[in-house]
């Protein structure tokens, strides 16, 4: 009937969150916390992070919390919980946004009561601290402030018009300035912290943020502050949520450098978890089933203005594990898009590690040498770019075939050298009839036979990717299995908390009939928010679970879990009878034992209450088996 295990995963991390969480909520009215929660649309919410699809009553995606291929993170719409089958983190819109971003329950509330127009009391606005000293909300103000000050001085003011002229030069139109926020930064040394003090923004502000670098004297007695930014066209980067945490700057003069500059990482700007466009493109990658990976911001302005909308590019920085996660949670497929110059088939194949066994399937469209996607669309049309992405090869079979390519078929050496480069690959992949297929192809163009390729491959180290932006990850902690078994009282616990019991049905469930303590526990929870003729306040119900870190995963996992009974009625009266029946055996049971003590003991009066009372039992139990 119910598909799936009961976990109740609740690692240290959860707990301390939600310990955290649960002394936070004192002093919020619930009445508000149940306001915003029937407010909220949590597919809405999550479709932000998860490409989602319908399962029958339920969405489901890929988690976002840990790595998988197979889809086990579902979202029920009518309950607002979510829960994944492969982690076990389950809870409602508060605990996704903790979780996904790292807020604290405070945060979270003030983040859904902004989407839901849902009034918080005074006194609740107060914003608690980042690391650096900054408020979340302080810090996107500030850098929301920022931007809008790059932004006014790129249409508005006339030393722009260098950046300005920059821009037309690379074909960046004046709608994309708008889309993207492009903005420009002057050559002066203060002139966007003179500025946003005029807007009431503290010194000691601007670097906690990030936006001034601080500068010590050298004997150590003055300390003075300058722009981290000068004389740059700036890329404002943000969120999955469209708000602005950091900044991307393009120097001006030629010859200058760095010719590009981030923002320092904070703990809201990650570059190794961050990807310029994500906002514009995660719709339309979600639609088309495809994100386009490109080497930068230009790229990535010039392919939406062309109408590909679901570009993206990392910061600057090498493509890491976590880029390859979120794209795999939005797209199954990825298509590589670089310069076909040596860079370019560099940075394509470095790439590999990240992506093979990933579960998307990734291609690369190689530029001509010395093109970027602007250019060669200008050339040659949209059209043109689609017809290189018809050629499009798969990224396996172009990192062999680059190895292939360099192969000198007169030389033993080389040839033994390329053969065990590809069989470098192939030791990466874990599907047995790529490999076979690949290795016919390397031994008809190496001329080597087969037989000793497949010799040679295990004996070859297989190599661990080492992925820096991996190390120092969280790791899920020990879950703890709830009992099996008893599927009466687990149906009739799922059905109450998915408000599928009737209150007549309600009012038949007996506490002390369930034996497992976690259902006994529920169900008394449940009594506390019913009335007596059995109508359950189930929104209360879920909100007095959402503030128990022990409860709370679980509680999701049974609410979203599927479950299937094609008549609920007739379901539920086995399950009551069936429980009434393990109840009056139990009693039974007990009687009987202490009947023989009691027999022992000579103990006569309590020897014919315990036959009265057995015989009662016996009588009840029969009844219940005539009425089957």
């Amino acid at each position: 009937m119910f598909e799936g295990n009961l976990v109740l995963g609740v690692s240290l991390t959860q707990s301390v969150v939600r310990s955290e969480m649960t002394g936070e909520k004192r002093g919020v009215p619930p009445e508000i916390l149940q306001q915003i929660r029937d407010r909220i649309d949590i597919i809405d919410l999550i479709s932000t992070y998860v490409s989602l699809s319908k399962a029958g009553q339920n969405f489901k995606g890929l988690c976002p919390f840990h790595s998988e291929k197979t889809p086990s993170f579902s979202v029920n719409p009518v309950r607002q919980m979510f829960y994944c089958f492969g982690c076990s983190v389950g809870g409602d819109a508060f605990t996704f946004l903790m979780k996904q971003e790292g807020m604290d329950f405070m945060e979270a509330l003030r983040e859904l009561s902004q989407r839901t127009g849902v009034a918080l009391p005074e006194g609740r606005e107060s914003a608690g601290k980042t690391a650096s000293g900054l408020s979340r909300e302080r810090y996107f103000h500030l850098y929301q402030l920022a931007a809008s000050w790059y932004h006014r001085n790129l249409q508005d003011n006339p030393e722009g018009q260098i950046a300005r002229d920059y821009l037309d030069q690379r074909g960046i139109t004046r709608e994309s300035w708008n889309a993207f926020k492009l903005g420009f930064v002057p050559e002066g040394w203060n002139g966007l912290s003179k500025w946003l003090e005029q807007q009431s923004v503290k010194p000691e502000e601007l670097i906690q943020a990030g936006l001034v670098v601080r500068k010590e004297s050298e004997d150590g007695t003055r300390i003075s502050t300058y722009d981290r930014f000068r004389d740059r066209v700036m890329f404002p980067i943000t969120d999955p949520r469209g708000q602005v945490v950091g900044f991307g700057g393009r120097i001006l003069k030629d010859g200058a450098s760095p010719k590009y500059l981030n923002s320092p990482e904070t703990d809201l700007f990650f570059k190794g978890r961050s990807l310029y466009g994500m906002d514009k493109a995660r719709q339309s990658a979600t639609a088309s089933g495809r994100f386009y990976l490109v080497e930068g911001y230009f790229d990535v302005i010039a392919l939406h203005q062309n109408g590909i909308e679901n570009a993206v590019a990392p910061l600057g920085t090498a493509l890491t594990s976590d880029h390859v996660q979120i794209l795999r949670r939005l797209a199954p497929s990825v298509m590589l898009v670089f310069d076909g110059d040596a860079a370019g088939i560099g940075a394509a194949l470095r790439t590999l590690d990240l992506f093979m066994n990933s579960g998307i399937e990734v291609r690369v469209l190689l530029l001509p040498s010395g093109e970027d996607p602007d250019t060669f669309i200008r050339k040659n049309g949209v059209a043109g770019f689609r017809e290189l992405e018809r050629k499009a090869a798969t990224l396996l079979d172009f990192a062999i075939m680059s190895v292939l390519s360099k192969a000198k078929k007169d030389s033993i050496q080389d040839r033994v050298k390329r053969a065990d480069e590809i069989l470098a690959i192939l030791h990466k992949t874990k599907n047995p009839i790529e490999k076979e297929e690949y290795l016919k192809v390397v031994s008809e163009r190496l001329g080597i036979r087969q037989d000793l390729l497949n010799k040679r491959l295990p004996t070859l180290p297989r190599q661990v990717n080492a992925d820096p932006s991996a190390k120092g990850k969280e790791q899920p902690g020990p879950n703890l299995s709830i009992p099996q078994g008893k599927p009466e009282e687990r149906d009739l616990i799922v059905l109450l908390l998915q408000g599928r019991l009737e209150p007549d049905q309600i009012r038949q469930l007996d506490e002390g009939a369930f034996t497992v303590p976690l259902y006994r526990h529920i169900l008394g929870k449940a009594f506390q928010h019913a009335d007596e003729e059995g109508h359950l306040n189930l929104n209360a119900l879920h909100a007095e679970f959402s503030e128990d870190p022990a409860y709370e995963p679980v509680i999701s996992r049974l609410s979203v879990g599927e479950y299937n009974c094609d008549e609920v009625s007739i379901h539920v009266a086995g399950c009551l009878r069936v429980l009434k029946e393990k109840q009056i055996q139990r009693l039974m049971d007990e009687v009987i034992s202490q009947l023989k003590v009691a027999q022992r003991e000579g103990r006569q009066d309590l020897v014919d209450a315990l036959v009265a009372e057995s015989n009662v039992l016996r009588q009840k139990k029969a009844f219940l088996t005539a009425s089957t």
